[in-house]
């Protein structure tokens, strides 16, 4: 199979799993917004922020150095999955760390517990099958996309479920905690290829000498999608929290899930591409794959940008009209931040980390910037206009590094 067959069925694939993630993602928000109020989204919000911080600040670049790496995957395994377990109870413990000092921070008594709950999530994550890599190595995107929609079906009908049993934030944190279990068994069921709790030293070195920069690089993109939420948390509450919670699930994240599908079909390819040295045919392929991206994606946020209100009070509901001054904004802002996604699947196959690490910081400080002062003033509208405008400044800083990395 060619390259561009490889991209349109990767693609494919990946934007069939998220038109199916999304529209469960709908179908969630569409019933739980009538049980749960935005007081406990907002709760939840601050939990995954602190489940994300550690896992991000103890990124060990493992799926990257295995898809980078000339070995197959099987070279790797058992160290990859040795790693992972250490690093799953390293992540549950700082989280547990967190969950004390943010249930202070945002005079939250019940956030501690819920946190320290959640701290689960990762410890079980740490024994997934890490050769799950393979499916992207290998460029079968059936078989991943086919698992990523699995655990996010059950995850889903887990929360719904809970839901209708507690009417309260604790079902989106047990839910989760019941995915995460899913996952890891699922990720044994499909792969015939199963890790051994045996690390070799060499190949450890290998993973953490590439993971030196995606480690900050990782760190940065977390801080970058998920800053918003630590920040509006202590500006406007978690009441607005929860309001902006469940906008960002139908504007923002809907049209960059959409820019990620593309991400992970592509990113194989551009690796394939520069180890081959194919340097024209990676330049035609990344603005081919730019363009019809941010095509689809701006069909696909027409409806949010023109019918915001109606959007809001057929999926919301009335008590969520708040969500409709915002929804327009969060959406310029993922089609913003899509372009810059797509950047970073040619910076990393090149493995330029400095313009990606630039992009993210300026983007981080633009961001934190406007939303502290644009909030502050002009409470939760001018905090989304603050990263809007965050995001759009810091745009030149990414397409440069694009245009660097076809150098």
């Amino acid at each position: 199979m060619t390259y561009q067959k490889h991209a349109i069925a990767g693609f494919s694939w990946q934007t069939l799993e998220k038109i199916f993630t999304s529209s469960l993602s709908f179908l969630k928000i569409f019933i739980l917004a009538r049980l749960l109020g935005p007081e406990q989204f907002g709760l939840f919000s601050l939990v995954m922020i602190a489940l994300g911080t550690t896992e991000s600040i103890t990124q060990t670049g493992v799926n990257i150095t295995m898809l980078q790496s000339k070995q197959p995957v099987k070279y790797f395994l058992d160290t990859a999955f040795v790693i992972a377990i250490i690093r799953g109870f390293v992540i549950g413990s700082i989280m547990i760390l967190m969950g004390y000092f943010m249930a202070s921070y945002y005079n939250e008594p019940n956030l501690f517990q819920m946190i320290a709950i959640v701290a689960l999530v990762p410890i079980i994550k740490g024994f997934i099958n890490p050769a799950i890599v393979n499916w992207q190595k290998k460029f079968e995107f059936s078989k991943d996309s086919l698992y990523k929609s699995l655990r996010i079906t059950v995850e889903t009908i887990a929360q719904i479920g809970l839901a209708f049993a507690l009417h309260s934030v604790w079902a989106l944190c047990l839910g989760v905690i019941i995915g995460a279990i899913f996952e890891v068994i699922l990720s044994f069921l499909m792969l015939k290829e199963k890790p051994i709790f045996h690390y070799i030293k060499s190949r450890g070195e290998a993973i953490f000498k590439n993971a030196k920069w995606l480690s900050l690089s990782s760190l940065l993109s977390y801080l970058n999608d998920n800053v918003d939420d630590f920040l509006l948390g202590k500006i406007v509450g978690t009441y607005k929290l929860g309001i902006y919670h469940n906008a960002y699930a139908l504007s923002h994240k809907a049209n960059y899930e959409l820019s990620k599908s593309a991400y992970h079909g592509i990113t194989p390819i551009f690796n394939k591409m520069t180890e081959n040295h194919e340097k024209e045919r990676l330049k035609r392929a990344f603005y081919k794959s730019l363009f019809s991206t941010l095509l689809i994606v701006s069909v696909v946020s027409a409806p949010l940008i023109f019918f915001p209100k109606l959007l809001v009070d057929l999926l919301l509901g009335k008590e969520w009209l708040d969500a409709v001054p915002i929804l327009r904004i969060l959406t310029l802002a993922g089609i913003v931040h899509t372009i810059a996604n797509m950047t970073y699947a040619l910076i990393i196959a090149k493995k330029k980390y400095f313009y990606l690490n630039l992009h993210m910081i300026i983007s981080l400080v633009l961001v934190v910037a406007g939303i502290t002062f644009l909030g502050k003033s002009y409470g939760l509208v001018g905090a989304v206009s603050g990263i809007l405008l965050g995001r759009i400044v810091a745009l030149p800083v990414a397409l440069f590094g694009a245009k660097k990395s076809l150098e």
